[in-house]
């Protein structure tokens, strides 16, 4: 039994990490926004049943999406899955702190800024790096036809997202929060990066592996003394299976597996389907209604998305 579930499981696994047409690819990308984009739903229900600090469900998140990736390594890349090149540390660290920094610079930064310019900063702003570094680092050539669809697609975000006081991006008191949230930001672009030069060369079960249990021990001195004494109920170990297995291991083994004929700046811009599927799923579960501008701005960012997949990867 336990061997025809190994075998299903790799069946599946190679079907994912195959060569395929640049269509799947950008399916992969968008798949993973959309489970990133349950994460603020289920977190909800998880603070709500527990008293969890966000630094705690990043832990719990990580340490739950580190074994899991782990079996799926060694089951997909054999025993010597931990094993990396000698020459690549580099990446490889990179590719782990800035998971962990992404992870400790947003949550720091919504507790010293608004939660709109947290988001504003750090979403909208990752594209914009990206697109300007890829090509500088990994040498990666973008159409024109792509950047102006994922401009179409950042304008439509901008407008999801909302920002009611404008002012907060200057606040002097907030300037703390607004760097914290450009640093996710540049955390974030760093890892599309990473991940895009990585997966040239090795298995996505090795490169999501290495990530997350890199980042997870890198944020675990931080995290530990408010997790330790945490007790959770039935509801909230489902809620953290959900956020660690579906909402992380499966969410990102899906983008990187995207990013083997994805470019890097491409995978970003598709990835901003991420804020619209949280606000889609708070107007239906919480009654947190859009406004207008912000069901223009689905409107703008499904026109993006649609441009972007006619543009290519």
């Amino acid at each position: 039994m336990r061997k025809d579930l190994t075998n299903h499981a790799l069946r599946i696994t190679n079907l994912l990490t195959e060569p395929e047409m640049p269509s799947r690819s950008l399916t992969y990308v968008l798949l993973a926004a959309m489970l990133w984009g349950t994460i603020g739903v289920v977190a909800r229900g998880f603070y709500a049943a527990t008293d969890a600090s966000p630094l705690t469900l990043s832990l719990f998140r990580l340490g739950v999406a580190a074994p899991l990736l782990a079996a799926l390594s060694f089951a997909r890349d054999g025993r010597g899955f931990w094993r990396i090149g000698r020459g690549e540390w580099g990446w490889w660290l990179g590719a782990a702190v800035s998971m962990a920094g992404y992870q400790l610079f947003i949550f720091a930064a919504v507790q010293r800024t608004s939660v709109t310019a947290a988001q504003f900063l750090a979403i909208c702003t990752a594209p914009i790096l990206v697109a300007i570094l890829a090509p500088l680092i990994l040498g990666e050539r973008v159409s024109s036809r792509a950047l102006a669809a994922g401009a179409l697609a950042l304008a439509g975000v901008s407008l999801v997202v909302g920002l009611g006081n404008p002012g907060d991006l200057v606040r002097r008191d907030y300037l703390l929060g607004n760097l914290l949230a450009l640093a996710a930001a540049g955390a974030w672009a760093a890892y599309a990066i990473i991940a895009r030069r990585l997966v040239a060369r090795h298995s996505v079960t090795r490169i999501t592996f290495v990530t997350f249990t890199g980042a997870a021990l890198l944020i675990l001195p931080w995290a530990w003394p408010q997790t330790r004494s945490l007790t959770l109920t039935p509801a909230g170990w489902a809620m953290a299976f959900h956020l660690g297995a579906i909402a992380t291991a499966l969410a990102y083994f899906l983008y990187v597996s995207g990013l083997q004929r994805v470019t890097a700046t491409v995978s970003v811009f598709l990835a901003l389907a991420e804020p619209v599927t949280a606000a889609l799923l708070a107007a239906w579960l919480f009654d947190e209604r859009l406004s207008l501008a912000g069901w223009a701005g689905v409107g703008l960012l499904a026109l993006g998305l649609v441009w972007l997949a006619r543009a290519g990867g």
